[in-house]
């Protein structure tokens, strides 16, 4: 790892997630050798910690970030775009569903691509989480597609890799796991040439822990961010409208 800009991060927002990153950061800290000398990894943990996270990032010798703003998933994505310094940035899940094995498949299409996305919903993606949930994906998936005419077939899965630039200088408002979203059409609306490459991927279980995600918050959520996000899409239609 390097001191000045590197060419990669690697960011894992955690809440409570020490179990699982004593087994996913040595694993993800080879993956990314394997990749450039040049990157970091940040833990995105709590506004206080919570458990053993910050002694397991000093173990692994990563970047031990506390999310500013709030507690929620939002508040640990704007942190994110804030602190990763990288040329690329991958975003990905510290509950361990996000294997570190595939970053190496998102890697090498980072030229080929703005953004590369881990999908669950193309030929050879597969999920393993329960039917109820991967129902609602589904739903989530099939109308914010529709609705917002976002060329991608997996929108929620917030596995992914962003070209650094891009990243830093989105200005996000949502506040939970309804950002992931938000991002899409931030980057896609408003840039009709925008290049996403979606890459077949299967979404594992949770190693340890429980779920942030309450099946409430989740339905509503997504409801009012749909509303949301059409509002912003024809915002921002117009002033690609004007622009041209």
């Amino acid at each position: 790892m390097t001191a000045s800009r590197p060419e990669l991060s690697i960011v894992l927002p955690a809440y409570e997630e020490a179990a699982n990153l004593k087994q996913l950061l040595p694993r993800l800290n080879a993956v990314a050798r394997g990749l450039t000398p040049s990157y970091e990894i940040l833990v995105i943990d709590a506004q206080a910690p919570r458990d053993e996270t910050p002694a397991v990032c000093r173990e692994h010798g990563v970047r031990y970030v506390a999310r500013g703003e709030g507690a929620l998933y939002g508040h640990a994505i704007r942190t994110a775009v804030k602190e990763a310094r990288g040329t690329f940035v991958v975003l990905m899940d510290a509950d361990g569903s996000h294997n570190p094995d595939f970053v190496p498949r998102l890697w090498e299409q980072r030229l080929d691509a703005d953004l590369v996305i881990a999908s669950r919903y193309v030929a050879g993606g597969k999920t393993e989480n329960p039917a109820v949930l991967i129902l609602m994906s589904l739903m989530v998936n099939v109308i914010f597609r529709l609705v917002l005419g976002l060329k991608c077939y997996d929108v929620s899965n917030s596995f992914r890799l962003y070209r650094g630039d891009d990243f830093r200088a989105l200005r996000l408002k949502c506040n939970h796991f309804d950002i992931v979203e938000e991002i899409l059409v931030k980057l896609i609306t408003p840039h009709p040439g925008y290049r996403v490459k979606e890459v077949p991927f299967r979404f594992e279980k949770r190693k340890a822990g429980k779920t942030k995600r309450n099946l409430f918050t989740f339905a509503l959520g997504y409801g009012i961010t749909l509303l949301r996000m059409m509002k912003l899409r024809r915002e921002a239609q117009r002033k690609t409208a004007n622009y041209i």
